[in-house]
């Protein structure tokens, strides 16, 4: 929920009609049952109408956490695929979260997709497109963050090759609430305003008769539905449930005279996890700073980082797309010589997503063909 946002026809009133002959079918977009963020969607077919509904096992590698250690994997090692609701590649999960890439190229796929159990942000690390919903056309480009709340039909439109982190949950996805006045608002201090956020543009509604495939992702498979009529038939909506976007290029980071906690760096929420972004900023102006990360054990959490672009001081061996975790109750910072090197330091570029999860997570297979064995004695030299 960022803000109230209309757009299209709508009543004058909820729950009721304008014109008895053109009478909408009313749809209400809302999670948490009927007292979380919701919409109100005007369609001029009916919703409901399905021809048929099958099941499609999906496949997910998953795997037993065998010890825990700090793991790097390589994503550039991963293979693009070609259509948006079989290429997510989860790295790594829990009972709430699922982490990993997707990474799409040649002609954007014409099936629908919905995730009926998880709320979605991508990260775009590399490409640009258009995320095309129910709920109108929402472009995105590099170092975006796209939200799509659980339910969402939609498809996605890129423009050649497209690579992104994401992180999908069960939980609602939403702005810290440390963030918030009383009244909703973003506050002061923090590093984004709500002017920042892009919202869906309703077009006009495709009332064109066909084959239409929507999947709809029940983690463990999918239920294929087909139908006759295109889901993008909305007329108007309303509400504050929707997908939106922002870009870091707009964000302000937090500093301060001493290195600032990775908490400043917060972008979004859930009940059970934070997902930060760290950008490129002024280090610290004390005059005996050391402006890099100290050592620190996430007694109570697993840290996982993306790293999408620049130099990232505190670490080697990482590149483009490299994931890590470092996991609760080993120590972890600064590899050996990167303290020294960081002094006298004024600046950063690097760009990267962090996640901090309560419940412990599990690498997947896929993750092991990916991962750089070696990097747990890589503050071993």
């Amino acid at each position: 929920m960022v803000y109230y946002v209309k757009q299209g026809i709508v009543p004058q009133s909820r729950h009721t009609y304008e014109d008895r002959e053109n009478v909408r079918r009313e749809e209400l977009f809302g999670e948490e049952s009927f007292d979380g963020p919701y919409s109100l969607l005007y369609h001029i077919n009916e919703p409901t109408r399905v021809s048929s509904v099958q099941s499609e096992k999906k496949y997910e590698s998953t795997r037993k956490q065998d010890v825990m250690l700090h793991r790097h994997f390589r994503t550039s090692e991963i293979d693009y695929s070609t259509d948006h609701f079989r290429s997510r590649e989860v790295i790594l999960f829990n009972s709430t979260l699922k982490i990993g890439v997707m990474k799409l190229k040649g002609n954007p796929c014409d099936s629908f997709y919905r995730n009926a159990l998880h709320d979605e942000v991508l990260f775009i690390h590399r490409g640009s497109g258009t995320l095309k919903s129910m709920l109108g056309d929402l472009k995105f480009r590099k170092n975006d963050y796209v939200y799509i709340p659980k339910g969402t039909t939609y498809k996605i439109d890129h423009d050649g090759e497209l690579e992104t982190f994401f992180v999908q949950s069960k939980e609602r996805i939403g702005i810290p609430p440390r963030y918030l006045n009383i009244y909703g608002q973003i506050k002061e201090g923090t590093p984004y305003y709500e002017r920042d956020f892009r919202t869906p543009v309703l077009g006009k509604p495709s009332m064109e008769k066909g084959d239409y495939t929507v999947y709809v992702d029940y983690s463990t498979y999918f239920a294929v539905e087909k139908r006759d009529e295109h889901p993008f038939d909305v007329e108007g909506w309303d509400g504050y449930l929707y997908p939106y976007a922002i870009n870091t290029e707009t964000m302000a980071p937090i500093v301060g005279k001493l290195h600032q906690p990775p908490p400043v760096h917060e972008t979004f929420s859930g009940k059970s996890f934070m997902i930060g972004t760290f950008l490129p900023r002024k280090f610290d102006f004390h005059p005996r700073s050391i402006p890099i990360s100290y050592y620190h054990s996430n007694i109570d959490t697993d840290e996982v980082l993306f790293y999408s672009s620049g130099n990232f001081m505190s670490r080697k061996g990482i590149e483009p797309g490299s994931i890590t975790i470092h996991v609760r109750g080993l120590i972890h910072g600064p590899q050996p010589g990167s303290v020294e090197k960081a002094i006298g330091k004024e600046g950063t570029d690097e760009i990267a997503v962090m996640v901090e999860a309560y419940e412990p997570l599990t690498p997947t297979e896929k993750s092991e063909e990916i991962e750089d064995k070696g990097y747990m004695k890589s503050w071993y030299v």
